[in-house]
């Protein structure tokens, strides 16, 4: 339905409109075509809501057809993904019976592929629209009805691919799909002749499997942000080294820094008798052209050092203590920056600025509940109290108010002033014009 029309029906705060962006919908679908992998080995994406499957051999892993489209169901349940499935002896069937079916869950036994169709709409032959407005308007509307029409007269008025869709569901012709191919695992492995406890042997082979790891990633255009370090142990079990990046990189020196420090610290054993390297988590890298200017040079250097300084930091000090400030459009001060993983997926708004009014250096988490001595109802503040010390006030600025953004309702309205202590500090306090109460919300260093 129209945008207005939907607004008008339902309460404006309910109704979100964003653009919908068919790009997004196909590498969702193919992100779960590659997740039913667990499902089946042969997958395609069926654009733009589906999935083909086939399940020759694979019923019997889950217990049968029933079980397996019971285990499947759940699966995208748990997801909050809602789905009807279909198993037939052809794809045309299932694809009908999945889409068109009376029942959410369709189990066809072979040879019957007739019988289960006959009473669906021929929409569910993946006929065009004229095809289908042509069958219309000589009473054809189910695919039974279809049947029952001479064979022989029906390509010279609605076209052969009338019958090969036919003959396709029926199992009267070959309907070939092409799978999803998962991608190579991007590994390197070297097995020593011998168990070996030489930390230097050990650390020339991380980078030298690090290095073959990488090449193929630069060619590929792929960069990573996650490397496993296997170190098989001839008398323990294998040690895992993980390092994780805010961004996905490629760069060998900037990996070895990440795992270096972990690689030192890893217990041996009575030595080791092969290494493994896997990027994992791998993501697109876009090239940055790097000009002759010092300028380029000097900011593409910029970023790599923020990237290792974050990189290293996060996987030292363990995840989520280390946050990056991002810019939100804002007039709230408490709401104009969002903190976030480095290299999380937060959307965020981009191209943001920043309010260019004064801001405290500070904004507490918790504000201070205060009390003021105002010279009038509305005018400067003349006292301060605030966990149990009174100051006097040299100087007050304000007051400034600041209301809630238009879609948030629940949020007070606020008048504030930046006032400075007898003792220099400056101090942003805010009065709740419903309540009437003072709170301090910044200081200012």
């Amino acid at each position: 339905m129209p945008v207005a029309q939907a607004r008008a029906l339902f309460d404006a705060g309910r109704i979100r409109v964003e653009p919908h962006e068919p790009r997004r919908d196909r590498l969702a679908l193919r992100t779960l075509a590659v997740w039913a992998h667990r499902l089946s080995p042969i997958v395609s994406p069926d654009p733009p809501d589906g999935l083909l499957l086939d399940l020759t051999g694979c019923e019997q892993v889950f217990g049968g057809e029933d079980r397996w489209t019971s285990t499947a169901l759940r699966q995208l349940s748990r997801l909050g993904l809602h789905a009807r499935a279909a198993i037939a002896p052809t794809f045309g069937c299932a694809w009908a019976l999945s889409r068109f079916g009376p029942e959410p869950v369709a189990v066809v036994p072979p040879g019957t592929q007739r019988e289960a169709i006959a009473p669906l709409p021929v929409a569910a032959l993946r006929l065009e629209p004229e095809t289908i407005a042509d069958l219309g308007t000589v009473g054809v509307k189910t695919i039974g009805q279809l049947l029952d029409l001479p064979r022989a007269a029906l390509p010279a008025r609605f076209g052969e691919s009338l019958l090969l869709s036919l003959d396709r569901a029926l199992g009267h012709a070959i309907e070939t799909i092409e799978p999803l191919r998962p991608s190579v695992p991007h590994t390197a492995e070297r097995v020593f002749d011998g168990p070996t406890d030489r930390t230097d042997a050990i650390e020339w082979t991380v980078r030298d499997l690090l290095g073959i790891v990488t090449t193929r990633l630069r060619a590929e255009s792929l960069g990573t942000r996650h490397v496993d370090v296997t170190l098989v142990r001839s008398d323990l079990p294998p040690e895992l080294l993980t390092v994780t990046m805010g961004r996905p990189s490629h760069d060998p020196a900037h990996l070895w820094v990440l795992i270096r420090p972990k690689l030192e610290r890893a217990h041996l054993g009575f030595g080791v008798e092969g290494v493994r390297v896997a990027a994992l988590a791998l993501a697109r890298v876009q090239h940055q052209q790097v000009s002759c200017s010092d300028d380029s040079e000097t900011n593409a250097a910029t970023d790599r050092a923020r990237d290792l300084l974050l990189d290293t930091l996060a996987n030292r000090l363990g995840p989520g203590r280390v946050l990056v400030a991002s810019v939100s459009e804002s007039h709230i001060p408490q709401r104009a920056f969002v903190l976030h993983e480095p290299g999380s997926k937060e959307r965020r708004t981009p191209n943001a600025s920043i309010a260019r009014q004064d801001r405290p250096t500070m904004l507490l988490a918790r504000p201070l509940p205060a009390e003021v001595v105002a010279l009038t109802p509305d005018g400067p503040v003349h006292r301060v109290t605030c966990r149990g010390q009174t100051h006097d006030v040299l100087a007050c600025c304000g007051p400034e108010r600041i209301a809630p953004e238009w879609w948030r309702h629940r949020a007070p309205t606020r008048d504030y002033f930046t006032v400075q202590r007898e003792d220099g500090r400056w101090l942003w306090l805010g009065r709740d014009l419903t309540s009437g109460r003072w709170h301090v919300y910044g200081i200012w260093a």
